[in-house]
């Protein structure tokens, strides 16, 4: 195990170690500490060497009781990192200035020209948390409002202390209303990061008990932003478990509008990219793509080359949003900065999100008439390992690969045909309009020209087209089959069968 100092020390920033070399030198004489020398040493070090540590400092005392002086250095650390982070909320600023009240207290009991001091401070947070809505420093300025009452004179202020109270209650109020919505969000969160749109009985059932019934009867706009945040989230997700994903999208949308306008240059929290991914997933499921280039480009602009995370969800979502226009020839751009950057993506990647991506890149090769391309990512899906996750890439890359080697005039397709229908019948994958699709391609390897060819094309996109329509199927391999259908004899009108 990696010494968990030296760990520390790896995970901070340039800014942090900058802070920390500068916070460890105060109050010192004009030497180095010892722990500051230490932490210079594993800072400049490649990895752990207990060994050569020990060699480097063997003159000095200190390196007799090193495990002391590591823990120094860590407290030294942890400190410096409070401080240099102090100000990185709202909240944490404002419980930095609520450090100097008991302070500001104590000096003006002693004397009273200092009162007035006193009172500017605590107004001053007042006014900041209530414009930030930081319910929770609200509440807690109750105590040193009321000191304040008692330094003036407690006799005159019955009034203003029971209106005090009255706006503590609401305060109070607000943050169980907050509480509340929390709770629903992270319960929410808990259930997709297992089931993304909450399919499974189990945890439809989950959702039903614990999270619909906290979001009846909410009206947003008396709930405080925090609360609103939180419950956007979780109705979001609700919709979508109605697979109502107009409403879903509304929600989300909400969501992100509870974020003020990004100033350009200013990075965005955490926080706010993981709502804006949400909103791009549901976004593509709703089929409305109005904000979506916008958001796309927010993320982009708060990308860093090495936040392979972020990478992952930009070229993902966009290669999709490209694939869903049928623009194939921006998809392939998208594509090709995938492949130069898929060594370090791939590290990231858990097995679904890696075979979506292949599937997708294919998808982008296929249509943008690429076909070597297009093979080559197809091979890494049939080829691919077994993974409990992401089958249906698989399986739907199997049906897709028909088209693809009957355009290069493959001389194993038949071979092809009948793999795809065993391996698809042993998984019980080999559904009704995949039984089409068989029985179409070993028609079509029978047709002795063009003219027959097309005939065929054409029955099968008549009855792919009428088995969607009417059983409402929503799947990748049959939306590629009727667009393939269509590139070769173009789009024809349909009559239902129904």
């Amino acid at each position: 195990m990696q010494d968990r100092l030296f760990a520390l020390i790896k995970s901070m920033t340039t800014g942090e170690k900058s802070h920390f070399t500068r916070y460890a030198r105060l109050n010192t004489a004009k030497e180095k500490p010892e722990y500051l020398r230490l932490f210079e040493f594993l800072d400049a070090a490649r990895e752990y060497d207990e060994t050569a540590l020990k060699a480097h400092f063997k003159d000095d005392k200190f390196i007799k009781q090193l495990a002391r002086k590591k823990t120094q250095l860590k407290d030294k650390i942890m400190e410096s990192l409070s401080v240099f982070h102090a100000n990185r909320t709202i909240e944490q600023s404002l419980r930095l200035q609520m450090n100097l009240l008991p302070i500001l207290y104590d000096k003006a009991v002693k004397d009273r020209n200092l009162v007035k001091t006193y009172e500017e401070l605590l107004k001053k947070i007042r006014k900041s948390a209530e414009q930030e809505q930081c319910l929770s420093v609200l509440t807690d300025l109750f105590a040193w409002e009321r000191k304040l009452l008692i330094l003036e004179d407690t006799n005159k202020h019955d009034n203003k202390l029971l209106g005090m109270l009255d706006s503590r209650e609401v305060t109070q109020d607000q943050q169980y209303e907050e509480l509340k919505m929390e709770t629903a969000a992270i319960r929410t969160q808990l259930i997709i990061l297992k089931d993304p749109k909450i399919r499974q009985a189990e945890n439809r059932q989950l959702f039903n008990d614990t999270v619909v019934p906290t979001l009846e009867n909410i009206r947003p706009e008396q709930l405080s932003l925090k609360a609103q945040r939180h419950f956007f989230y979780a109705q979001s997700a609700y919709y979508s478990y109605l697979d109502d994903w107009e409403a879903a999208h509304a929600a989300a949308k909400n969501l992100i509008d509870t974020y003020s306008e990004i100033i350009e240059g200013e990075h965005i929290s955490k926080e706010h990219k993981q709502h804006l991914c949400r909103y791009l997933s549901i976004a593509g499921y709703a089929e409305n793509y109005e904000h979506y280039i916008n958001i796309i480009n927010t993320l982009k602009a708060n990308f860093f080359d090495n936040d392979m995370s972020m990478f992952n969800t930009i070229h993902f979502k966009l290669l999709i949003y490209h694939l869903d226009k049928r623009d194939f020839e921006a998809a392939i751009k998208v594509a090709k900065n995938i492949e130069r950057k898929w060594d370090d993506l791939c590290l990231i990647l858990e097995k679904r999100r890696e075979l979506a991506f292949y599937y997708n890149i294919v998808v982008a090769y296929w249509f943008g008439n690429k076909i070597e391309s297009a093979i080559y990512w197809l091979s890494k899906i049939l080829n691919f390992e077994n993974a409990v996750q992401g089958q249906r890439f698989i399986h739907a890359a199997r049906i897709i690969q028909l088209p693809i080697y009957y355009d290069c005039e493959d001389i194993n397709l038949d071979n092809r045909i009948e793999s795809t229908r065993k391996v698809l019948t042993k998984k019980k994958e080999l559904n009704e309009y995949r039984q089409i699709i068989l029985a179409g391609f070993r028609k079509l390897m029978r047709c002795a020209d063009k003219h027959e060819k097309n005939t065929q094309i054409t029955i099968l996109y008549k009855q792919l087209f009428n088995i969607k329509k009417e059983q409402n199927i929503k799947a990748m391999d049959l939306e590629c089959l009727l667009l393939w259908c269509e590139q070769k004899i173009g789009k024809i009108e349909v009559k239902s069968t129904t």
